[in-house]
């Protein structure tokens, strides 16, 4: 009679994963360009707004890169103790290359959330013990910290001979995207999708005697 591994294997409740919804409300974040602060979180690259238009300036175009650094190292913190993927990824607000979004929203998969650390105290000093306060306070953490790393922007300055410069890389600065963690903290709403797939009988495969099926 075959039987599911516990304890090392994935939970028998959830053996295709453990599903998150995030919501990153943006609107209340800054959005200043010329400094290191504005962009948000963004998963969008230079060109890829709703109707596909670049920044007109190189500092807009710094403030997108400066949010798809923060996204990039989200995902970073998310997947420190399980492998996990977004799903259900959409944007609002992005009309153009030159704005920056309001509202964030994905899905969150992980392949074991069994590893996910469920104590600790968060960006605004607050104590908490479960799973879906850890993910909030990862995406936090990805947005009230300074990260500096190379990143492709475009540029739409002209040379001298009319030329556009296009996409090059630069090192980028992204810091907190609020000067107020508690506000930070606020603008992120997570919550578990209860009994995403769960373990029954359906979904369970069968022990086959492959000595005798034909």
């Amino acid at each position: 009679m075959a039987s599911l591994a516990r304890t090392n294997g994935v939970p028998s409740d959830q053996p295709q994963g453990a599903y998150y919804t995030v919501d990153i409300a943006q609107s209340g974040l800054l959005s200043a360009t010329g400094n290191n602060f504005g962009g948000g979180v963004n998963p969008k690259t230079t060109g890829e707004s709703i109707n596909g238009t670049k920044p007109t300036t190189l500092v807009l175009a710094q403030r997108s890169a400066r949010g798809s650094l923060r996204y990039k190292k989200m995902l970073d913190l998310l997947q420190a103790r399980s492998n996990v993927r977004i799903i259900n990824l959409v944007t609002t607000g992005d009309a153009n290359g030159d704005t920056q979004i309001t509202d964030l929203n994905f899905g969150l998969v992980f392949e074991n959330d069994d590893y996910i650390q469920a104590v600790g105290t968060d960006i605004a000093s607050s104590a908490y013990t479960t799973k879906v306060l850890w993910i909030k306070d990862q995406i936090g953490t990805a947005m009230n910290s300074t990260f500096v790393e190379n990143m492709i922007v475009y540029d739409p300055t002209t040379t001298s001979d009319g030329a556009v410069k296009g996409n090059r890389v630069e090192s980028i600065t992204a810091g907190a995207v609020h000067g107020t963690p508690s506000t930070i903290v606020s603008a992120i709403t997570v919550a578990e999708v209860a009994g995403f797939r769960s373990n029954v009988d359906a979904e369970t495969p069968a022990d086959v005697d492959h000595a005798t099926a034909e």
